[in-house]
């Protein structure tokens, strides 16, 4: 017996094409009533967000591919026009050679071994490489010449940001190691860069500016001149839960801290946005198969899928409920609900309490919104629950506006 597929694409071939793109939620389960776990995808909010970025930013754009990488997510970015990749592995980098083909790849996880870097290189064509450790330097001259060609970029750290998924306790290297490392990669004849990441779902954008602050100073203190700056993701979605400023705020603070610490001699900068790109593009309809007592709904999917990071990063997304193909309120009476997934684990539940219709009960479905981000990317086939579908949808729920359709 062939295994279910992990993802269904719209119950068409597993091509990344619509087999139907519906006008909205409502049009969508009129037609389809899903029973599995779906992916709502609008190509419409993608470009949205990827407008917002390419008029604020004065720089290369790139996407982090971790965040989602649905062929279809790359093939709409790479048609609008983006010509990079932020990839993390040889099986990201197969993927944008594909659906992205003639795309740059810049391969930025410090953690990789000689095997994946000569792949990198040889296969894959990658010239751009992220190291966080003098060690590195060895493994790459290894299988890789000196070359004004190729890029090493040094991974710093310059303190934690408020309110952020913290990435420091894992990656990057103190501002004098900093130093010591880009001045390396300058004496070995590569061509030296810097990049840092302020943590995912950061709030704080000061810690753009601190981070800028020392980039000049690694610069100078290596005697370098950075070919380019990568400013890293870490751009917040606008979760309800979120207190986040405005995206232009953070642009604004980049430009402005660039102009102070680099002067007239401003390198190329680069952005790798992840969640904030991709995270209203996608919204999640799941099912109830079960309430218990007025406290608890037991859905289709949970912790060991599309919810996952829901279950672990402090946030909330937003939810509507559909009863048949329509909105369904309950005249404004709602409780708040425990949210438990279909698994035999009691791991398997959401740490929120959600607001929901108090007569919610089974067949009916949560929208779940904003969930274009992690929630493709961390699908598990755990218990047998391994079957999701995507649909492109262009009205989803984003949380901006909760009137019926």
């Amino acid at each position: 017996m062939q295994p279910t597929p992990l993802l269904l694409k719209g119950r068409s071939p597993m091509t990344s094409e619509p087999a139907t793109t519906y006008p909205s939620t409502l049009a969508l389960i009129a037609a389809e009533a899903p029973d599995y776990p779906s992916f709502l995808f609008s190509e419409r909010e993608l470009i949205k967000a990827r407008k917002v970025f390419k008029k604020g930013f004065d720089g290369l754009l790139t996407y982090a591919v971790k965040a989602n990488p649905s062929p279809h997510i790359i093939e709409v970015l790479h048609r609008e026009g983006m010509k990079a990749f932020d990839v993390a592995s040889n099986s990201e980098m197969a993927l944008i050679q594909k659906h992205a083909p003639g795309a740059a790849m810049h391969y930025n996880n410090p953690i990789k071994s000689r095997r994946e870097i000569e792949r990198a290189y040889e296969e894959f064509g990658v010239r751009s490489f992220t190291i966080d450790h003098i060690a590195q330097l060895d493994q790459l001259a290894a299988i890789i010449s000196p070359s004004r060609d190729v890029e090493v970029t040094t991974r710093f750290k310059a303190g934690k940001a408020l309110k952020s998924y913290d990435f420091g306790t894992k990656f990057g290297v103190l501002e004098a190691g900093a130093v010591e490392i880009a001045a390396m990669v300058e004496q070995m004849g590569y061509s030296p860069s810097l990049c840092f990441h302020v943590g995912s779902q950061c709030e704080d954008s000061y810690a753009y500016e601190r981070h800028i602050a020392a980039a000049a100073r690694i610069a100078t203190e290596a005697g370098i001149e950075l070919k380019r700056l990568n400013i890293g993701g870490g751009f917040p979605a606008p979760y309800p839960t979120s207190s986040a400023p405005p995206m232009d705020v953070y642009f604004d603070t980049i430009r402005q801290a660039v102009e102070d610490n680099f002067a007239g001699s401003a390198p190329e900068l680069i952005i790798e946005p992840g969640r904030a790109l991709v995270t209203p593009s996608t919204s999640l309809l799941l099912r109830v198969k079960h309430q218990r007592g007025g406290l608890s709904v037991y859905l289709n999917d949970g912790a060991y899928g599309a919810l996952m990071e829901v279950k672990f990063m402090d946030f909330t997304p937003p939810v509507r409920v559909w009863r048949g193909a329509r909105l369904h309120d309950n005249d404004g009476q709602s409780s708040g609900f425990t949210i438990f997934g279909p698994t035999c684990d009691s791991y398997d539940v959401l740490p929120q309490t959600f607001e929901l219709p108090a007569d919610i009960d089974e067949d009916d479905w949560i929208e779940f919104g904003l969930m274009g981000a992690y929630t493709q990317a961390s699908l598990t086939p755990f218990n047998g629950f391994d079957r999701r579908e995507q649909y492109w949808v262009d009205d989803i729920y984003t949380g901006r506006d909760q009137r019926p359709e």
